[in-house]
């Protein structure tokens, strides 16, 4: 009598509950025995008969599909980019020698902007296949899962629930701009370079030849073309520039504005990720350096797992309560390396930070507009004060998020799964799948 309620099991990836819709039907079986033993009428005996045998075979083709219906969901790809629809491949099998006349399912992915319900029928030793396409709009992390199943016995006696909590997750990073024309200041020593002569030793590249001159040291002297040209040559020497990218992101959740999507931290992750991307394919090594609850640090690398490392940050990155400034006084600025700036900060706090920590190197600025995104504070005192710091900056205005994330959305129409549009999937002819929406 142990079924005939609701039971619950519990493992690692799936829970079960059996549910008895007909919960008079155990009384009435004990009261159908009682009357045949009372009245010894054959009637009385065909009908206990006949409903015990109905419970029983219920009651089996239920075990039986909950132990071998199964489902499975398989993607492709680990992580897209905003706008990159994501295929999955949704599988449900019948191990069972018994058909399951019906299979509700219902699929909960956080990509889908209401859970999506299908039914379908599966037959014994079978399985059907559905092909989902996810469309993301936003950056983050997306699970697609768990799903649910509901199917029951032909006589409905029965109701079978199972909850698969196996997940897929996808990686969704920032939508990239296309900035290869924004002018990067190239890495190298900022000031007077006789000041640093060791530095220049160490890191030189010729840049040409000139004649000998006195006080030059006699190493750099280029003795074929001296022997060539019959006087003495020496090589004409440049400070080594750095290859070496920094990026700076303020994440500061005071400084922020904007409502939704369309705020100054998604504009600041945006330019952070395009940058990081550029520099890259530029064979550069690039850093990364930003605060949101955590603190987040990676050295420049051009290791081609980079990438992967910076836009996964960026991806899941939220508003923190680190300022600039005090990003800025925790980090040491590499020599010769290009350090670049993303902040849509009023204050004056960081720039000053930014120049007392400036040891060498190049330093930018990308100011992120915070009236575009309706505050009525602006960014004029932090001009001024990267100008007296002979800081270059570039202003970066609102329209470049609406541009990144309208060049990332399809123009062909396509729908999210579950959508208005991919209702039905036909397969040899017959309707596999049917919308339950």
């Amino acid at each position: 009598m142990k079924f005939l309620g609701n039971k619950t099991s519990d493992n690692s990836t799936r829970k079960i509950k059996r549910q008895l819709n007909l919960r008079i039907l155990p009384f009435l079986i004990v009261v159908l025995a009682i009357l045949y033993v009372l009245t010894n009428f054959r009637g009385w005996l065909v009908f206990f008969i006949g409903t015990a045998g109905a419970w029983l075979i219920a009651l089996l083709w239920t075990y039986s599909l909950e132990r071998n219906l199964h489902i499975e969901r398989k993607i492709n790809y680990a992580w897209a980019t905003v706008g990159e629809s994501v295929p999955e491949q949704v599988r449900l099998t019948n191990h069972s020698w018994l058909p399951a006349l019906w299979v509700e399912i219902t699929d909960e992915s956080a990509s889908l902007e209401s859970p999506l319900r299908l039914v379908s029928d599966v037959a014994s030793h079978a399985s059907r296949n559905r092909n989902l396409s996810h469309l993301f709009k936003h950056r983050g992390v997306y699970t697609l899962g768990p799903t649910h199943l509901r199917c029951g016995d032909p006589f409905g006696i029965y109701t079978l629930s199972l909850v698969d909590q196996e997940a897929n997750t996808v990686l969704v990073t920032p939508p990239i701009l296309p900035l290869s024309r924004l002018r990067i200041p190239a890495g190298g020593w900022s000031g007077d370079l006789r000041n640093r002569r060791g530095y220049v030793e160490r890191n030189i590249s010729d840049a040409g030849l000139r004649n000998y001159m006195p006080g030059d040291s006699l190493r750099r002297i280029h003795w074929h073309a001296s022997a060539h040209f019959d006087s003495l040559v020496v090589r004409q020497l440049e400070a080594a520039t750095s290859r070496d990218w920094w990026i700076f992101v303020d994440l500061d959740s005071s400084v922020q504005a904007g409502i939704g999507q369309h705020n100054t931290l998604e504009l600041s992750i945006v330019l952070a990720a395009s940058l990081a991307v550029r520099g890259l394919k530029e064979y550069r090594r690039v850093g990364l350096v930003l605060a949101g609850p955590k603190y987040t640090l990676l050295e420049p690398s051009a290791d081609p797992y980079q990438g992967w490392r910076v836009l996964r940050n960026l991806a899941i990155a939220t508003a923190g309560t680190h300022p600039l400034s005090q990003l800025i006084t925790q980090s040491h600025f590499t020599n010769a390396a290009t350090t670049i700036l993303i902040s849509p900060s009023t204050s004056i706090s960081w720039v000053a930070a930014a120049g007392r920590q400036r040891k060498g190197g190049s330093l930018m600025a990308l100011l992120v507009d915070p009236t575009d995104f309706g505050s009525p504070l602006d960014q004029h005192k932090v001009t001024r004060a990267l100008a007296q710091h002979r800081i270059p900056y570039l202003r970066m205005p609102g329209s470049l998020l609406d541009d990144a994330y309208s060049s990332a959305t399809p123009a062909d129409g396509k729908r999210m799964a579950g959508g208005e549009t991919l209702k039905r999937y036909l397969q040899q002819g017959r309707h596999v799948w049917q919308s339950m929406d």
